[in-house]
């Protein structure tokens, strides 16, 4: 494990993924890091939606993605751990195995359930997906 991926939304197992990844950081001292948040795109319902209407929901969101990365990079940069920031606007998933394939990462450390109240019982519906769709290990905190 060299170059780990690992998506932050905020929520509580994605809180405890960040804090498993400060309990072994020293077990790997030449980690690389990229932290990347997914929002949705927005959705729109109607017959008209102008393009600059689109560009500012687009740019709502990516700036809120930006937000929710300032708060996970803060808790590891305290301890003294790097870590570089991806912000996207897309499907969660599909952004997630783009971004593993895009930064090189040879592991994913993420939550087992985020914040949408959608998705599978036991294991979130873009955990399900991420393990699915990737080639790398995947390692899911509770």
């Amino acid at each position: 494990m060299r170059n780990v991926l690992l998506p932050f939304d905020g929520s509580v197992p994605a809180r405890h993924a960040v804090q498993y990844l400060l309990n072994i950081i020293e077990d790997y001292p030449n980690l690389q890091i990229h932290m990347i948040n997914v929002q949705a795109e927005p959705k729109l319902y109607g017959n008209y939606v102008s393009a600059s209407l689109m560009e500012q929901l687009r740019a709502g969101a990516l700036e809120r993605s930006l937000e929710v990365l300032a708060e996970g990079t803060s808790s590891l940069e305290a301890t003294g751990v790097r870590c570089e920031p991806h912000a996207a606007v897309g499907d969660v998933a599909e952004e997630i195995v783009r971004a593993v394939k895009e930064y090189a990462c040879d592991t994913v450390i993420m939550g087992t359930r985020g914040m949408s109240n959608l998705g599978n019982l036991l294991m979130g519906s873009v955990a399900t997906r991420v393990l699915h769709e990737v080639s790398v290990p995947v390692l899911l905190v509770k």
